[in-house]
């Protein structure tokens, strides 16, 4: 049986509380055309109105709970700075092309009374609102939060506008618009004891305005609210949709909302008054901002205040018309000045601030599996940049190490996304990476053996390591960060994980997965993936890079045993090498397929050319021939790459 649907029910715990234990006849409260107060401001409660939307969800009468609402929401004096005195008549006459220079100074003159007197009228209304005003401006915001949770469980049944969202959580986010009514009843403080930045106005001609941030209309906005738009927003801040987003106009706010387009003729999103994040004020930013970083969806203040922050600091770093080398010209310093102005510290140093302190924080316990490090590398710079700019209090070695860490997670994840691209086995991409490590090669692939000179200086290594990593402006732009000291202290770990990989790491996996492999595996990892250590015993760290070449000592004692069996065409070990690499130059392969094929009779190496044959053997033509000419060749090229010296000469005796 079904449970009747005219039963009595409660609202939760908190309006048991409130009301004792009454409860509420979902049919008989949805046909009331008037509540009483008491009883009104208990149902709009936070749990109690979530409660009775769920109710009435499963009931299938969300629209009679919303025309209740709406029958109980109050008429009130909505206090907002309004043109009631022709301003935008006198904008559109200013922007005329025909106008005369002594027209246009009178209409300046009729503008800024305008703006006196629109200024004056929000002042008086703002200051003798009554009591019962301000009660009605209470419930009626109230009302609005109920009627967006119902906007939430009406989404429950999903529609193609919000299934083609960019992701889960910009499905599930509320919508907002410029009609929004919790923010028309939001009385903006734009009083003149409010904490603002204010200067001259160059459509007006008035001094000590509160000037404006104007942000365009992008149809790219939506990526905003894609899933790593929403998980790394400091990263996403920087793409390039978002990087034309400010507009150049610096002009007062109440010019700026007398225009419907820029005087650029950009079309605007939001408008901006540059006052403090406080208040009344805070709500109506968060709402211009949800307009236009993230196309109307209310992903989350945090989220939004971080990209923003970022796209303003972005702006202020690249264009020209706010730039910091533009320092002669009074309207760029002012744009720079509101940019970067004192009244947005508050606002920066709340979600960014904290952000950035727990991230290193979690560093001290997590290192290269902390949220810091696998933050996307433009916006790890920019968390950096950020705690520099708030002056947040982090101690510098701190920075340093965590910086150092960013960049051994950053060359792990790039190698392991070329082991997860390699076809065939084709190793051609590891050649980018072992110039960190070696300083000549006999072919791509192949370092030379140089004894103890066959490593690379910390100067040197750091020329190709942006090659390596990618030739991206995020890339660039991160490896800066780093001074000579710095590069130094860095370079031994980075190119002993390079080589870990390199020769230990045979398929794909993930970084974290990696680093708890070799820390279990290698003496020197622990070490090597603590940045804050102190540094590594240089004779260690040769001893790991040059393990891949033969050990010398033993060559030698194998070439003396077996001289009667390796043909080397009359030159002794020691001239094999310049003999076999100068025509090479260390980065062209050799005159043949591969180092041990193609070449069948001879040398194909223009300074060798040694013969692997007798003219007795091509007489015979046997297999005793064959095998002696296949024996020679083999023994020739083992001896020049004799780091494979003992596992190709014993196995296979065709050097293959």
């Amino acid at each position: 049986a079904t449970r009747p649907q005219t039963r009595a029910v409660s609202l939760g715990t908190e309006w048991d509380s409130a009301t004792g234990n009454a409860l509420v006849n979902i049919p008989s409260l949805l046909q009331q055309t008037q509540i009483e107060p008491s009883d009104l401001h208990n149902i709009l409660a936070e749990e109690a109105v979530t409660q009775l939307a769920l109710l009435c969800k499963t009931r299938g009468r969300l629209g009679a709970l919303r025309d209740l609402l709406i029958r109980h929401k109050k008429q009130d004096v909505v206090v907002r700075l309004e043109d009631c005195y022709g301003a935008d008549g006198i904008m559109e006459r200013l922007q005329s092309k025909t106008i005369r220079d002594d027209e246009k100074d009178k209409l300046r003159e009729q503008l800024r009374q305008a703006h006196a007197v629109n200024r004056e009228k929000y002042l008086k209304l703002r200051n003798e609102s009554s009591e019962e005003q301000r009660e009605a401006m209470g419930l009626n915001r109230s009302i609005n939060q109920a009627l967006q949770v119902i906007a939430g469980f009406e989404k429950s049944s999903y529609t193609a506008d919000i299934l083609n969202r960019k992701s889960n959580r910009a499905m599930r986010a509320s919508t907002v618009s410029a009609q929004d009514g919790a923010v028309e009843i939001t009385a903006l403080d734009l009083s003149d004891h409010v904490e603002a930045f204010r200067g001259a106005c160059s459509i007006c001609c008035e001094d000590k305005q509160i000037l404006s941030i104007v942000l365009k209309r992008l149809d790219t906005v939506e990526e905003n609210t894609t899933d790593f738009a929403l998980n790394f927003p400091l990263a996403a801040a920087q793409a390039k949709q978002n990087k034309d987003m400010i507009s150049a106009q610096c002009i007062c706010f109440q010019c700026a909302q007398a225009l419907k387009v820029s005087i650029f003729q950009e079309h605007i999103v939001a408008t901006l008054p540059t006052v403090e994040y406080k208040g009344a004020n805070k709500k109506y930013i968060d709402h211009q901002l949800t307009l236009a970083v993230t196309a109307g969806l209310a992903t989350g203040a945090s989220g939004i205040a971080q990209l923003f922050a970022t796209i303003l600091d972005r702006t202020l770093e690249t264009k020209n018309w706010c730039s910091c080398d533009q320092t002669d010209d009074p309207e760029v310093q002012t744009r720079q000045e509101f940019l970067q102005g004192e009244f947005w510290r508050e606002w920066k140093m709340g979600p960014i601030s904290k952000g950035a302190s727990l991230g290193f924080k979690e560093y001290e316990t997590a290192g290269l599996d902390s949220w810091i490090i696998q933050y996307p590398l433009a916006g790890f710079s920019q968390i950096l940049r950020w705690a520099e700019l708030l002056r947040l209090p982090i101690d510098a070695k701190r920075i340093q190490a965590v910086r150092a860490a960013k960049l051994i997670h950053q060359i792990v994840t790039v190698m392991m996304n070329e082991l997860l691209r390699e076809k065939d086995g084709d190793k051609t991409w590891t050649y980018r990476f072992l110039l960190l490590v070696y300083r000549e090669f006999n072919a791509p692939g192949i370092p030379r053996d140089l004894g103890a000179d066959s490593l690379v200086s910390s100067e040197v290594c750091w020329m190709p390591l942006e090659g390596a990593l990618g030739s991206w402006q995020d890339v660039t732009r991160f490896l800066a960060l780093f001074d000579t000291k710095a590069r130094e202290a860095v370079m031994s770990r980075l190119q002993l994980v390079t080589f870990w990989v390199l020769y230990t790491q045979k398929a794909h996996t993930t970084p974290k997965t990696f680093f708890a492999n070799i820390a279990s595996r290698e003496p020197l990892a622990p070490a090597v993936l603590d940045p804050a250590a102190p540094h590594l015993p240089q004779n260690e760290v040769k001893k790991v890079l040059l393990s891949i070449f033969c050990d010398k000592a033993r060559l030698k004692e194998h070439l003396t045993a077996r001289t009667q069996d390796i043909h080397l065409g009359g030159y002794s070990p020691e001239l094999l090498y310049p003999i076999h690499m100068k025509p090479c130059h260390g980065n062209v392969m050799p005159p043949f397929a591969t180092p041990f094929g193609a070449s069948v009779l001879s040398c194909g190496f223009p300074g060798c050319g040694t013969d692997f044959y007798s003219p007795g053997d091509l007489q015979k033509g046997d297999e005793a021939a064959a095998n002696g000419i296949r024996t020679r060749r083999a023994n020739h090229f083992a001896a020049v790459f004799g780091k494979w010296f003992l596992d190709f000469l014993n196995p296979n005796p065709a050097g293959f």
